[in-house]
């Protein structure tokens, strides 16, 4: 099992802020601490900058994204282009994660998750769905940590976003693009093949997801930081 991570800058067209640049060096400080090799993938501009950090990893692969033309827009695609090279077990883990001592990983599960949730069905997932079911899953599978023993989810998961992540982003169905290109077509994947999928236990880390970052999660950053890494 690895821990890996990801980032596609678009060709140097996102680069990362100080804020970004405290919850990077913090999610991997964590992930090290698991005593798990810790790699990542990124394009040469990211590859760039991660030499400006603290961030240690134990591999580096810089990835050329460009070369599938996809829309920017699906920022998440990088990562699902991440999970399909990977042969050998792991987790992708995404940089506004902070992994707490205690952390572990099920050494069983074709699909590991940070968890299971509810949501509400909307037109967006039907735009990029993979397949056209009668039944939708019952759960989503979230991607914050995601990744697991079994490749070939993964694999069909990427076949699908080639195609689908250079159509347009319709702007007031934006976030249901994005969850539905990733979350949904991997948890109507796992239903129709009948996949395990386990998920971590939530006490052993915090994601400090969502928009405002910095307004909602700058003070707990900003101390861990002060205490660990500076």
């Amino acid at each position: 099992m690895r821990i890996i991570y990801s980032f596609n800058t678009n060709n140097g067209a996102t680069i990362p802020g100080s804020f970004f640049t405290k919850m990077a060096e913090l999610s991997v400080y964590s992930a090290r601490e698991t005593k798990l090799p810790v790699e990542l993938y990124v394009d040469f501009p990211g590859y760039e900058y991660f030499k400006t950090t603290k961030c240690v990893f134990d591999a580096v692969h810089i990835v050329d994204f460009e070369k599938f033309n996809i829309n920017s827009a699906y920022w998440n695609f990088g990562k699902l282009y991440t999970y399909s090279i990977q042969k050998e077990p792991f987790l992708h883990i995404d940089f506004d994660v902070y992994l707490h001592p205690g952390f572990e990983i099920p050494t069983t599960g074709d699909i590991i998750t940070e968890m299971l949730r509810d949501y509400t069905l909307v037109q967006g997932f039907k735009d990029v769905e993979i397949y056209k079911v009668k039944q939708i899953p019952e759960k989503l599978i979230c991607s914050g940590l995601l990744g697991g023993y079994n490749s070939t989810p993964f694999i069909e998961l990427f076949e699908h976003a080639q195609k689908v992540c250079k159509k347009s982003i319709k702007e007031d169905k934006s976030m249901s693009y994005l969850v539905g290109v990733e979350e949904y077509n991997l948890s109507v994947l796992a239903d129709l093949y009948n996949y395990s999928v386990l998920e971590l236990n939530k006490k052993y880390y915090s994601h400090f997801q969502g928009a405002d970052k910095e307004k909602r999660f700058g003070e707990i950053i900003n101390q861990l930081h002060n205490n660990i890494i500076n």
